[in-house]
């Protein structure tokens, strides 16, 4: 494959941004990105005033300056519900400018750091399983798009040793924590970058941009809001960190979301081709026994648990591989050092080595639980690092294109889960509310559920059940939403309503990754049921939502 010019870049990442926009362009609303619409939709309301509401975040009403989305997105998705009303299909094709950016700048990055290949590694990397799956309207592409971005101009500025490149720079990445806060993720290779370039003057001026591009939208939340920070208030509410269970969420997220750079990665270490097959053939027999042995019993390797026995063997495999390529590079970067100092081919591999270290460590001290979002940067980094080694080391570089080939393939698979779970909710809803209307036409119909149940059940004329502000009568049925049969509503099992029929929404695809991708510590999963359950219940007289006892909630509770 030609290298692309200068020109045709632009060009690229379109086609490539045009894949990630179309694949989730008709996807339901599934997970976060409910909440974030409650932020957007307040903004179309009424753009002085972003947090000034009541969020019902699962039927919980809750102060949305207590909930962590920051305004960026916000505004960004505002015009469209202004211009297009309710329509998620239009919403999603207003975020191909932004997946575009992501795109461009990723490319200008390879093509800056790789030099050669760098459509493959693109490819590799935006249609992949570690991005691909998560794009939606989530907050992780627009804080990328923007981070990326702002980093590739940050280069630059070092290379032009231009102050309006480093600003315009700064600009993008105070833009991109303001979108999301684990954008910080990005400070470790700005500074990285600085020193092994030795451009101080253009780094430090980028980081006081980005600082006072920060705080001046918090300034104007403040304001809008009456004072306080939002910043400070998330960190005042942030849940407790799990030590071991985030770092085996990590372990094992990138252990499997990362096995396309692990693959390019073993071509590039220098191993037998007969090797590289059997690596493959064990990600591909890993994913077979997730499928095959699924585990609702939380049992571990310790006991025997066969799909937990292929994560780790598949983990094991990928760790060991990044292992590889970080002491190969580094090694090499030592060995230019000592040949001709610390020069472009030094630096070039420090900042590879670094930025991937720092990844690893950034994604643990941000995360407050493990999900795939937590380990995409890791993975993205992983992968540039693994396909610079591979550029260098394969010629011709026939398994990079295969890599990228099987990538793009897992990564639609994965999306194609995604989508089959997003439309099971929807047809859960579809559901109740025709069993609603056949067996009580004329009695109210409540729910609860979280995700997508949330977003869809209104819509089809269901009340929220909100804690503490709902009067039921008599007769009103209650739709219980509930993801795999395992969600919970908000309170506890009364006597107050009777059990009258469930609806089970599945399919004959075994795997699932509602629970897992988004807020697991394993990307992917077995799917042994329904992939989406409705109980409907029928109030056996009347009450007020202030007679149920509720959950505890581990947005109050903390």
């Amino acid at each position: 494959m030609p290298a692309p010019t200068s020109r045709s870049l632009p060009l690229c990442a379109l086609v490539v941004a045009l894949v990630m926009n179309l694949v989730n362009l008709f996807e339901p609303l599934t997970v976060d990105d409910v909440c974030h619409h409650y932020y957007a939709a307040q903004v179309a309301r009424a753009p002085l005033q972003p947090f000034e509401f009541d969020i019902v975040w699962h039927q919980q009403p809750e102060a949305a300056w207590n909930v962590m989305v920051a305004p960026v997105n916000s505004y960004y998705w505002a015009p469209a519900i202004a211009l297009f009303g309710e329509s998620p299909v239009a919403w999603k094709a207003w975020y191909l400018p932004l997946q575009w950016l992501f795109c461009y700048a990723i490319l200008c990055l390879l093509q800056r750091l790789v030099r050669r290949h760098t459509v493959p590694l693109l490819a590799t990397i935006a249609l992949g399983p570690a991005v691909l799956p998560g794009v939606n309207l989530m907050l992780e592409v627009p804080m990328l798009a923007l981070g990326f971005a702002g980093f590739a101009v940050l280069l630059r500025a070092y290379e032009r040793r231009q102050l309006g490149l480093a600003v315009l720079a700064g600009v993008l990445f105070g833009l991109a924590f303001q979108t999301k806060y684990s954008a910080m993720g990005f400070f470790a290779p700005w500074c990285l970058s600085g020193l092994v370039y030795r451009r101080w003057r253009e780094l430090a001026v980028g980081l006081a941009v980005a600082i006072a591009t920060a705080l001046s939208i918090e300034g104007l939340v403040a304001w809008s809001h009456g004072g306080g920070s939002y910043f400070m208030r998330q960190l005042e509410i942030t849940q407790r960190r799990d030590w071991p269970h985030l770092l085996r969420g990590l372990y094992l997220h990138v252990g499997v979301l990362g096995l396309p750079a692990a693959l390019l990665g073993l071509r590039a270490l220098g191993l037998r081709q007969t090797i590289w097959w059997w690596a493959v053939a064990i990600y591909c027999v890993g994913h077979l026994l997730i499928a095959w042995f699924p585990d609702r019993d939380a049992r571990t390797i310790a006991d025997g648990a066969v799909d937990s026995i292929a994560y780790v063997v598949m983990a094991t495999l990928t760790w060991s591989v990044l292992a590889g390529v970080v002491v190969r590079i580094a090694g090499s970067a030592v060995g230019a050092w000592r040949r001709g100092g610390f020069g472009q081919a030094a630096a070039n591999r420090t900042l590879l080595v670094g930025w991937l270290l720092g990844e690893v460590i950034s994604s643990l001290v941000v995360s407050p639980f493990p999900a795939a979002r937590r380990a995409m940067l890791v993975v993205i980094a992983f992968t540039v690092v693994a396909g610079w080694l591979a550029v260098r080391r394969l010629r011709p570089p026939r398994a990079l294109r295969l890599v990228a080939i099987g990538t793009v393939l897992m990564g639609l698979f994965y999306q194609g889960v995604d989508a089959l779970e997003g439309r099971a909710c929807v047809v859960a809803v579809d559901r109740a509310k025709a069993y609603a209307e056949q067996h009580a036409p004329g009695a109210t119909v409540w729910f609860t559920g979280g995700w997508g149940f949330e977003f869809y059940a209104p819509r089809a004329g269901m009340r929220p059940l909100l804690e503490g502000a709902s009067e039921v009568r008599k007769g009103d049925l209650i739709a219980i939403g509930s993801i795999d049969g395992a969600e919970e509503p908000w309170f506890q099992w009364t006597g107050l309503m009777e059990s009258v029929t469930e609806i089970g929404v599945g399919d004959p695809v075994p795997f699932s990754l509602l629970f897992h991708y988004y807020s697991g510590r394993r990307p992917l999963d077995g799917q042994p049921g329904d992939r989406f359950v409705v109980w409907i219940y029928r109030a056996t007289e009347s009450f007020h939502t202030r007679d149920l006892q509720r959950r505890p909630n581990p947005w109050r509770d903390h």
